[in-house]
């Protein structure tokens, strides 16, 4: 930054001082403000069920707006994030939020700033107001905007446990706040009245309001709060419960004695401990009224940290799409634990995190494929601290040998503010924690022997939806047998596919630390998807106890927990016909060789029919042929033409999706970002690598789409792709160079990452 000497003359010339600051002195460098590239509006439209509000890099809160639209079939598959970006209305702000999920969950503590008493307080939405879109601002850590029909400007920002709200309300005496401690969203917008479980609050005093909810949607959630205002609070109007259906928690609108301010501050502590843990964060981290700007500011720049680990040069729509995926990859997990180290577990009450704190929001059927991957490589003590909170996850649980999905203990599957959800197959922590350790990061204040008892009894005790049982009498799982309380003949060939991914890891951890005989039974099981591929049609199928497979299967139907008898999870034949992520030499292999393998995935890519839900309300995007790109059963399906008898045709596939299902508008998602791990996705296609095989620590090259791009490592390298020729006619890849040295395989390695150096790629047409 250029300074100005300060001169001891006191009258200079405007003229005087402007030269004086061009031409003296010292010169220090401006640091980059890399969140001006970042657009939290990318995916607030559609599919992508992403949200603007302000949070911190794995904050516990996100204070966001809740959008409101007409109510048609669908809508509630449209606003799990609470918000989409064309409507209308805005019903309030709320104070926690998730990124990019295909469940609803979570917007607590609704407030809506209001400026008058006469809206018939029979339905909760009555208290909306238009907005105009030219007034709605969002870069990482703020958002404001503008509520037209309550003349009030809103402002958010936040730290990690505590939500920061400002309004500006055009007149002293019109400063109301409702206060809806009921809504949260869920599948069926008529249920919010079930919403919640358990609740109580109290008024503590005149500038207090503290309490307790238990909400129910997808998993049970106790949250203790305090709400905390800069001015007095001169009245307090319970209202009735809308339309006279029974709620637990109340809905409040307060009055302020405002002074001589227009403006009023509102800062919300929470906690899965206790009020008094509530309280303590937000003591901690904003302890002082007038700070909402500082707060913002320090949040910005805690951003900026986490952004600046790239430097980008080319294309500005891709630099804007690319720092945008960095941001939303760095959006959760997120820390539940106290400032203390405290959280609360599932079943066994308040425990203190190892590494004090506790990572949550784990969505690991899709993030262990490529955004685990990419946090290895970009934040290895974050990576260390995740995987010790599923070690203390699976120290903590305890097991119920009356509830058979309880029945044993096991690492998260899909955890949400410590609860397991239950959502989604497979055991795919195990890949996440032993890549992480073959790459030499290791949970904190775990023996190697209790990591490997979490994925051996992960991988081989009953648990829900694993079915070790079935597969160990049949090798595959048959969907007209039940052997254990957990068998429902559903999804079983996409869980046997998963599972024995995961039999694939535990096996590569069980040989790292010399255990022979856990290793040769793991590693044979991780084969056992030779099993359910049926060499006459050429697809993954299911089978019956007698080893017969079904006959007269719809290729393109897409089919789920949902149905009796599925054989796949979110997904159809094409989709699931790729799925062997350890073993892709071996999958050639049975299908035939490389140009069999080439034929295969040219029937999925240039298919003329699409992919198609039958049984649900689920419009589809974000599909190429029958390759979805809008679930992660796929993501690495573009980069499996280099293992066959055509590689190029990974090249055009990865600029294609790259163009045109990747967007800097609110639409510009194909697909949930499901807690990154679409943005991880986008990451890795821009620098031209990617991780097919999750675990152990090989990257498939790709096609670059950016000039070049620099990572600026934790160890205090760099590496930097370079991308020589790069246009919209040379997208193809001609040759690559590791540190001037030609590189004859299809592969780089995260040691030559880490390393340092500089991998160029040759750019021609094609």
């Amino acid at each position: 930054m250029n300074k100005i000497i300060h001169l001891n003359t006191v009258v200079k010339s405007v003229v005087y001082i402007f030269f004086t600051f061009i031409l003296s002195c010292e010169t220090k460098e401006v640091p980059k403000d890399y969140t001006v590239y970042v657009n939290p509006f990318i995916g607030t439209q559609n599919e992508g069920h992403t949200f603007p509000g302000a949070t911190t890099p794995l904050g516990m809160v996100q204070p966001s707006p809740e959008s409101y639209n007409t109510h048609y079939e669908g809508y509630e598959m449209d606003h799990i994030a609470g918000y989409q970006y064309n409507d209308p209305w805005l019903i309030g702000f709320t104070q926690t939020h998730l990124n990019g999920v295909g469940c609803p969950s979570m917007s607590d503590i609704l407030l809506q700033p209001l400026n008058t008493d006469t809206i018939n307080s029979n339905s909760r939405f009555n208290y909306k107001s238009t907005y105009k879109k030219e007034s709605e601002f969002a870069t990482p850590g703020y958002y404001k905007v503008y509520l037209d029909d309550f003349k009030v400007q809103v402002e958010l920002t936040a730290s990690e446990h505590v939500a920061y709200h400002r309004y500006t309300y055009n007149k002293l005496n019109d400063a109301k706040l409702l206060i809806d401690l009921q809504y949260g969203v869920s599948w069926n917008i008529n249920e919010i009245p079930l919403n919640i479980l358990e609740a109580y609050q109290q008024f503590e005093d005149d500038y207090t309001l503290s309490g307790y909810r238990k909400a129910r949607v997808w998993a049970h959630r106790d949250l203790y709060y305090v709400i905390k205002f800069n001015k007095k609070i001169i009245s307090k109007n319970e209202l009735p419960s809308p339309e006279a259906k029974e709620e637990k928690a109340p809905r409040y609108i307060l009055d302020f004695e405002m002074e001589d301010s227009n403006m009023l501050e509102v800062k919300i502590g929470v906690s899965t401990v206790g009020i008094e843990e509530a309280k303590k964060n937000l003591e901690a981290q904003i302890p002082t009224w007038n700070s909402f700007d500082n707060v913002r500011t320090s949040t910005n720049k805690k951003w900026n940290d986490i952004l600046g680990t790239f430097t980008l040069k080319g294309n500005e729509d891709k630099k804007e799409a690319f720092y945008t995926s960095l941001y939303h990859l760095y959006i959760q997990p997120n820390n539940i634990a106290d400032v203390d180290g405290k959280f609360r577990s599932s079943d066994s009450g308040v425990q203190q995190a190892t590494a004090g704190k506790y990572y949550s929001t784990l969505s690991l059927w899709d993030t262990y494929r490529a955004a685990n991957p990419m946090y290895t490589i970009l934040s290895p003590d974050l990576v260390s601290d995740i995987n010790t909170s599923m070690l203390d996850s699976y120290k903590y649980m305890k097991a119920d040998s009356l509830n058979p999905k309880e029945a044993n203990k096991y690492l998260p599957r899909w955890q949400l503010w410590g609860q397991e959800t239950h959502t989604m197959v497979g055991n795919h922590a195990v890949p996440v924690v032993v890549d992480a350790y073959l790459k030499g990061i290791k949970p904190k204040g775990y023996t190697d022997d209790e990591i490997f008892d979490a994925v051996w009894t992960s991988l081989t005790k009953e648990h829900y939806r694993n079915h070790v049982k079935l597969i160990d009498s049949f090798g595959y799982i048959p969907y007209d047998v039940k052997l254990s309380r957990v068998d429902d003949g559903r999804e079983t060939v996409s869980r046997l596919l998963e599972n024995t991914y995961d039999d694939y890891a535990g096996a590569l951890l069980a040989e790292k630390l010399g255990k022979t005989k856990e290793a040769k039974f793991l590693k044979n099981r991780a084969t056992f998807y030779k099993n359910v591929y049926d060499k006459e049609s050429g697809f993954m199928r299911g089978k019956n106890a007698k080893g017969e497979f079904k006959t007269d299967v719809d290729l393109t139907e897409v089919v789920g927990e949902w149905l009796e008898g599925s054989d796949f999870t979110e997904g159809n034949a094409f989709h699931y016909q790729f799925h062997v992520l350890h073993d892709i030499l071996g999958l050639v292999d049975i299908m035939g060789g490389k140009a069999a393998f080439g034929d295969k995935l040219d029937a999925m890519f240039y298919s003329k029919e699409k992919p198609e839900v039958r049984t649900l309300v689920w419009n589809i995007h974000g599909t190429y042929g029958q390759y979805w790109h809008g679930n992660e059963p796929c993501h690495h399906v573009p980069y499996l033409y280099k293992f066959s008898d055509r590689p190029h045709k990974t090249d055009k596939i990865i600029k294609t999706l790259i163009d045109e299902y990747y967007d800097t508008k609110p639409d510009g998602l194909m697909g949930n970002d499901d807690c990154g791990q679409m943005s991880a996705w986008y990451m890795f296609g821009v620098l031209g690598f990617y991780p097919v095989n999750p675990t152990g620590g090989e990257y498939i090259l790709g096609a670059p789409q950016i000039e070049e791009a620099t990572i600026n490592l934790p160890n205090g390298k760099t590496f930097t792709m370079t991308a020589k020729n790069l246009s919209d006619t040379n997208y193809m890849v001609h040759s690559v160079t590791l540190n001037g040295e030609v590189l004859d395989r299809k592969y780089i390695t995260h040691d030559e990452i880490l390393n340092g150096g500089e991998l160029v790629f040759e750019m021609v047409a094609e």
